[in-house]
């Protein structure tokens, strides 16, 4: 478990360990998925590629796992950046708190010059 203080609030979070096996149960279904449609479509056909490009002669489910790995290949590249740009934002906002707080702490224990009287 892993703790976080907000101005002296406490708030604990458990971490992710239900989010782990929903992951490891989505996989393993997505992988029978994709093996049942490979089985299922081994014919093969040929591709005409216009110009002078070869002509090949390919399984059905491979003009379907290429396309998908090439989607994924760009989708995790695009989330990799964005998550290093997200990385450097909290980085500096982390750096940031810190001095506030030391700041916050330096006011805090200061001396009082100016006691008003009632």
């Amino acid at each position: 478990m892993r703790r976080w203080s907000v101005t002296g609030l406490h708030v604990t979070l458990k971490l992710a360990h239900m989010g782990g096996w929903i992951n490891l149960i989505m996989v393993v279904v997505l992988t029978i998925v994709a093996v049942v449609f490979a089985l299922n479509n081994q014919d093969d056909v040929i591709i005409h590629i216009p110009g002078n490009w070869q002509q090949t002669s390919v399984p059905v489910f491979v003009l379907a796992f290429v396309p998908m790995l090439l989607g994924f290949i760009f989708c995790a590249v695009s989330g990799w950046g964005r998550m290093s740009v997200m990385r450097r934002r909290s980085e500096q906002l982390q750096r940031q708190n810190q001095a506030l707080e030391r700041e916050l702490t330096n006011l805090r224990n200061q001396p009082l010059d100016n006691d008003v009287q009632l």
